[in-house]
């Protein structure tokens, strides 16, 4: 699990890049609208797309409407393994898309991705995963994206969404959920 490179292609790829400093080497001037700049890294929007696709239960296929292709190499998933996993195991927990008992969803999280019998399981797993973090790369991008033209447009529309994105999380009580999963 996240030993691999991973390639988003379509209008994801678009999105990611456009999310992320590894873009801007295309131009270095601080109002291209071109690349948004918000996150470091490619694999640093794609955790954090992980967990917006989750609050906003928000899922995508891919998408082919265009060549463009972005990777995430398997030596930034290495060094990110740990929160990748940990997200990877919230998500299968927490996902609403599918009607699992708790027992269930606590194997899908914990157990398919160890037993070798469970190998076409955990692949839907992963391809349910890697749909929450393309819904997600979708919100983040109509998030911090709308009415943005400059740096400074896009450091205050970050300011907003992470201050509002910071409420609807206290408002939710997923301690709560997971209770419900080991009672």
């Amino acid at each position: 699990m996240f030993e691999n490179d991973y390639t988003i292609n379509g209008k994801h790829a678009t999105y990611l890049k456009f999310l992320a400093k590894k873009n801007s080497r295309d131009d270095d001037s601080p109002d291209n609208p071109k690349a948004a700049r918000l996150f470091e890294r490619y694999i640093d929007v794609y955790m954090n797309a992980a967990v917006f696709g989750l609050l906003y239960s928000r899922t995508a296929k891919r998408d082919s409407t265009s060549d463009d292709r972005a990777r995430v190499y398997a030596d930034a998933f290495a060094t990110e393994r740990e929160n990748c996993v940990f997200l990877y195991r919230m998500v299968m927990l927490l996902d609403k898309t599918t009607e699992l008992t708790p027992e269930e969803r606590v194997d899908r999280a914990f157990r398919y991705d160890t037993q070798p019998e469970k190998a076409e399981e955990f692949k839907k797993n992963m391809d349910l995963f890697h749909d929450y973090v393309r819904g997600g790369i979708e919100v983040m991008y109509e998030q911090f994206t709308d009415g943005c033209q400059t740096q400074d447009d896009y450091l205050s529309k970050t300011y907003e969404v992470m201050t509002t994105f910071k409420k609807e999380l206290e408002g939710i009580s997923y301690a709560d959920e997971l209770a419900k999963l080991i009672r």
